[in-house]
């Protein structure tokens, strides 16, 4: 996927995530709209978390294959340590792809949770409407 594409989806999340906090009382209205903005956001955390988890499958095969071309070019000798030294670097740049991928995961599955938060409170909001305990 293009990295403008996540660029945009990433900015639109912190739109849609400072458009919620408009939304501060527990009104089912407000519920509503919150659940609406969080659903939008919660579609792109899933692209931008698919997408990172495949930059980290990237940098994982990267470095493999790196390492496995490395021992093969290598001089007679230690071709391990060859091999090691060739993807020092890319350990690193794995490293800090798996780093935002899992970020990323933990986002998305937070987010998950908040909305079911939201969808049981609005539940019991109309619940206690329908029941006539709305206090009119």
């Amino acid at each position: 996927m293009d990295p403008s594409v996540i660029g945009q989806y990433i900015r639109d999340i912190k739109v849609y995530r400072k458009q919620v906090e408009d939304y501060t009382d527990d009104s089912p209205g407000s519920l509503r709209m919150r659940l609406k903005l969080l659903t939008q956001c919660h579609e792109l955390m899933g692209r931008v978390s698919a997408h990172m988890d495949g930059e980290y499958e990237r940098a994982k095969v990267l470095r493999i294959n790196t390492y496995a071309e490395a021992k093969r070019d290598a001089e007679r000798g230690d071709k391990v340590n060859a091999a090691e030294l060739a993807v020092m670097e890319l350990r690193e740049d794995e490293a800090a792809a798996l780093e935002r991928s899992r970020l990323w995961k933990n986002e998305f599955k937070a987010l998950t949770e908040h909305l079911y938060e939201i969808r049981l409170a609005i539940r019991m909001e109309l619940n206690i409407l329908a029941a006539g305990g709305g206090g009119i």
